[in-house]
């Protein structure tokens, strides 16, 4: 062109068109002109006049789907979904499966909104995804009792397995989906849809919170999805607690909404109610719970405090799980090196320095707070909480606790298969145990420092 070389097809092309009149080019040009120029205006109109649901910039490959099509019917729309969602597809269809959050990055508020144009109140939540084994879980829940036996079982403990997302960036998405299926008023494609909270078990720690949780399952398999102390649940919920935490209140229950939401998709047509047995700690946050479901009910198991000791710190166990430097390997005193401030003033209210707690003290004090926690936040749920003592528990989960307080129906099978894993210890493992009652054993061989500290930090609670 104005006597540069060409190469190639264009130097052909170029020796070709070189044939033709001036006149001739010149119309053309003016007429590919005109048509681009007029292309170029419907698209920038159609574009501004169809509202789309936004992405990130990091996932601009991820096509957005106009809210338009929603109103439209026909195959040619499912294709068009289809095609748009294909990036999103397996998360969609509840084929993968929630499986951890990264908090470390969130950013709440005024900072998030500026840089987000999602209109989350948060950003900076990675959400790590992989494919759970829920077969395998639900045939014996007593072989995998913990939310990351069921993880490891799968495979998900591996990195080549696992996919990583922006949180709010799936949430978007995910959400945007299930709106435009609503707008169509048809069915999500393959039946997936998105079971919403049924109950949430809390619990004071070694009292039974996995007899229930195995009791939710075994009662109906292919109804019901029990996260027994799952990795997101716990960490949604202390996303934003401390004084040096980046969010507030606020957004630490969207982010528990959301987390929630993605961990409720399921593409099973039989699947309907889902339930979350949180970790002891997340006790101390019921609170955000209450604000994310005010309408759903939870239960707090707790025991008679010698015989909930006892279980943390009978001394024949511990002698046996001693670890590096004499500690006992004790659940309820983890936190001894770094006490939690609640810990700290419940101490001081005793007129006691944490500091110089024994084992079964510290264990006390903390068992406390758990319970404590648990009971302000009942006295404020309008009975939606309810305490549920130890002794009796599974006749109490068949009579009352799950068809009168989770509303949830049981007929004669669904009682029996309760029964029948109760039977069973909770967290058997790999070798089937059979249960046995072990309260008074525990009360008689408890020591006298144990009895002493449950009756100074655990009497009032």
């Amino acid at each position: 062109m104005n006597g540069a070389t060409r190469s190639g097809i264009g130097r052909r092309r170029g020796a070709a068109a070189s044939s033709k009149s001036p006149l001739t080019s010149i119309v053309v040009v003016a007429v590919s002109f005109s048509l681009t120029f007029f292309v170029i205006l419907i698209l920038g109109f159609s574009s501004s006049a169809m509202p789309t649901i936004h992405s990130d910039d990091h996932w601009k490959d991820a096509p957005d789907v106009p809210l338009s099509i929603a109103a439209e019917k026909g195959d040619a729309v499912d294709e068009l979904m289809s095609k748009q969602f294909r990036k999103w597809a397996e998360i969609i269809r509840g084929d993968l499966h929630l499986v951890n959050i990264e908090t470390s990055g969130i950013i709440s508020n005024d900072e998030s909104k500026k840089k987000n144009k999602s209109g989350a109140s948060y950003q900076g939540v990675k959400a790590i995804f992989c494919k759970l084994d829920w077969a395998e879980y639900k045939k014996d829940p007593p072989l995998l009792p913990m939310f990351r036996m069921l993880v490891s079982a799968s495979g998900c403990d591996k990195t080549k397995n696992l996919i990583t997302m922006d949180l709010v960036t799936v949430v978007q998405k995910t959400r945007g989906y299930d709106k435009i299926r609503e707008m169509r008023q048809t069915q999500n494609v393959d039946g997936v849809h998105v079971m919403p909270p049924a109950g949430f078990v809390f619990h004071e720690s070694r009292v039974g919170s996995t007899l229930v949780a195995n009791a939710l399952t075994a009662m109906n398999p292919e109804g019901h999805r029990v996260y027994s102390e799952s990795t997101p649940i716990n960490e949604a919920l202390k996303a934003c607690q401390g004084m040096l935490s980046k969010c507030d209140m606020d957004v630490n229950v969207e982010l528990f909404r959301d987390v929630v939401y993605l961990m409720g998709r399921t593409s099973s047509p039989t699947e309907k109610n889902m339930f979350f047995k949180v970790s002891s700690v997340g006790s101390k946050r019921i609170g955000v719970l209450r604000e994310a479901f005010p309408s759903v009910p939870w239960i707090f198991v707790y025991r008679d405090p010698v015989q909930t000791m006892m279980s943390h710190l009978d001394p024949a166990k511990i002698q046996k799980k001693n670890v590096r430097g004499g500690a006992p390997a004790a659940v309820c005193t983890r936190a001894k090196r770094h006490p939690p401030e609640d810990l700290i003033q419940l101490a001081n209210d005793y007129g006691e320095d944490v500091d110089e707690l024994s084992d079964e003290e510290f264990c006390a004090a903390h068992l406390a707070t758990l319970c404590e926690s648990a009971l302000r936040q009942m006295k404020k749920s309008d009975g939606k909480g309810v305490a549920v003592e130890y002794d009796g528990l599974v006749d109490k989960l068949i009579q009352s606790i799950i068809p009168n307080h989770f509303g949830i129906d049981i007929d004669e099978a669904a009682r029996q298969r309760i029964l029948d894993v109760a039977k069973v210890y909770s967290k058997s493992k790999t070798d089937k145990k059979d249960w046995v009652e072990d309260s008074r054993k525990k009360d008689k061989r408890s020591t006298p420092e144990i009895r002493a500290a449950s009756t100074t930090f655990l009497s009032a609670s």
